[in-house]
């Protein structure tokens, strides 16, 4: 895991199951909660979402919800969290076929876009809450950011090694940081100079700026930011 991947997870326990193998809640209790949620916002939306109706849904007490999830904000975080979880997997599971780093690296941005820009959850939110869902993935996005960043960098390392490819671990953080951000932000605000509405718009754009970004890792040398104080 990279430095600033593992930093994030060591102050976030979920974040850290997301980002070793996006692992499901620690028990069964815990996944049918989040799974509860999941359906009651997409039924009522956030505002309205209260722990009380989720109990009465699941059919529990509020002090079983409370046990795993101290807080309301603990819990819709959480669910944001096992939301990503699944987006991931269903990425994977379309790049799989892939054959080399290129090709994932392109195809990676392609099932990104369509996967998010179907979601059923994150869609109705956008539409109908955006002043709720849009500050967990912009100003208050690092978690977000780093189960992504994670996730690029896990799938291209996993190939470079197929490939007999060596790559610098802080460069494909910093590329891996770069594909995650441009994504995210073509999802949130799809008004743009760059026409991404087909599948095969969205592969050229991929193939054009992101694929040759591959042959340039080697010549350039990335500088991590300093985390000393004073001179």
């Amino acid at each position: 895991m990279g430095t600033a991947a593992a930093t994030d997870a060591a102050r976030d326990p979920l974040l850290e199951r997301i980002l070793n193998g996006g692992a499901p809640p620690e028990d069964e209790a815990g996944e049918r909660i989040l799974a509860g949620a999941v359906a009651q916002i997409e039924d009522f939306g956030v505002r309205r979402f209260t722990v009380d109706d989720l109990a009465r849904r699941l059919g529990i007490s509020r002090v079983t919800i409370y046990r795993r999830f101290d807080r309301k904000n603990r819990l819709l975080e959480a669910v944001l969290l096992y939301e990503l979880n699944g987006i991931l997997r269903e990425i994977d599971a379309r790049v799989e076929g892939c054959k080399t780093l290129e090709e994932r690296l392109v195809e990676g941005f392609v099932a990104s876009l369509l996967v998010l820009r179907g979601h059923r959850l994150l869609s109705r939110l956008l539409q109908t809450e955006p002043e709720l869902i849009l500050p967990l993935l912009t100003v208050g996005g690092a978690p977000v950011i780093a189960a992504s960043r994670e996730f690029a960098s896990r799938f291209a390392r996993g190939q470079a090694e197929l490939d007999g490819v060596e790559i610098d671990e802080e460069q494909l953080e910093v590329l891996s940081e770069l594909f995650a951000r441009a994504i995210l932000s073509f999802v949130l605000t799809p008004q743009s100079v760059v026409s991404l509405e087909t599948e095969e718009e969205a592969r050229r754009f991929a193939q054009r700026y992101f694929a040759p970004v591959l042959e340039l890792m080697s010549e350039f040398e990335i500088t991590k930011p300093s985390t000393s104080r004073g001179g």
